[in-house]
């Protein structure tokens, strides 16, 4: 769902290469993350297969392939962003995904994505603070090392809760695309 829901979000924005999209992947996950072209390639594909993009050449000299999203790909992207995220390793990179692509999506359904996140982060403060309660009921110098961790989650979970709260209210307000304040 991950790659295929970015793939499909970032054609929203125009005709893309396997390249510039292995790219922008990249750019978006975060510096540690390197993404294949036994990944992009056979995504393309696979895609390409269900009518949800299509492949042309372009007019480089590299005969470089270009992907463009059809109109059955824009609704499967609509789907995709509707859909529940999973719980699992790649629960954090999808609600990103899913937050860099609902420019797409109506106001409300934007403010229900920023929901989603919301809930998500609330869910993990609790974690944490359940875990460093644990921690702390029994004085081990493990349990203090992981308990300053926790804290470090917490604090991630705290701030990215606050941001979406945030951005709901610029949401909400009405934005000025010209400015990034």
């Amino acid at each position: 769902m991950m790659n295929e829901l970015y793939v499909l979000g970032e054609l929203m924005e125009g005709s893309k290469s396997g390249y510039g999209l292995r790219k922008s992947m990249e750019l978006s996950l975060g510096r540690h993350r390197k993404i294949s072209f036994g990944v992009v390639y056979p995504l393309l594909d696979k895609l390409a297969a269900a009518n949800y993009i299509e492949l042309a050449d372009s007019d480089d000299a590299k005969r470089t392939k270009m992907a463009t999203i059809t109109e059955a790909g824009t609704k499967h992207f609509l789907e995709l962003m509707q859909a529940p995220v999973p719980d699992g390793a790649h629960t954090e990179d999808i609600y990103q995904i899913k937050l860099d692509a609902m420019q797409h999506l109506t106001l409300p359904e934007q403010l229900s994505q920023l929901d989603l996140y919301i809930e998500e982060q609330a869910a993990a403060i609790a974690d944490a603070k359940t875990q460093i309660a644990d921690l702390q009921a029994r004085v081990a110098k493990d349990h203090w090392y992981a308990a300053q961790k926790m804290q470090l989650r917490l604090q991630q979970a705290q701030v990215a809760r606050d941001w979406a709260e945030n951005f709901q209210t610029i949401l909400t307000k009405g934005v000025d695309f010209k400015t990034y304040d």
